[in-house]
């Protein structure tokens, strides 16, 4: 019996290579249209992502729940993940996000 996936990944289609500088305004403007908030910078496995750049996004500060992204410049790469366990606020806005995304890039 296979295994269910922890989470699922919406994968944003980029239609040229960006830079992670560009990347991290178009992604305030995506949390400022979707009513989110970055409460989170960091980087995503250093080994197989290097130079990656990671956003968590909340929409009120002691919610539960958060909504990663990721953006891979040198695999010009861009994810959303919504873990199952997350509330239903979270799945919902990695679409949301997925769909604003992919119409701007």
């Amino acid at each position: 019996m296979a295994k269910e996936a922890k989470s699922k990944r919406y994968d944003v289609t980029l239609s040229e290579q960006y830079t992670n500088e560009f990347m991290h305004d178009v992604i305030e403007k995506a949390a400022a249209h979707l009513g989110l908030y970055i409460s989170h910078i960091g980087s995503f496995t250093r080994k197989k992502y290097p130079n990656s750049v990671h956003w968590h996004f909340k929409e009120k500060p002691r919610e539960k729940g958060c909504l990663d992204a990721t953006f891979w410049q040198e695999g010009n790469e861009f994810w959303i993940v919504a873990r199952n366990y997350e509330p239903d606020w979270v799945k919902q806005k990695a679409v949301d996000m997925q769909q604003y995304l992919q119409g701007l890039l």
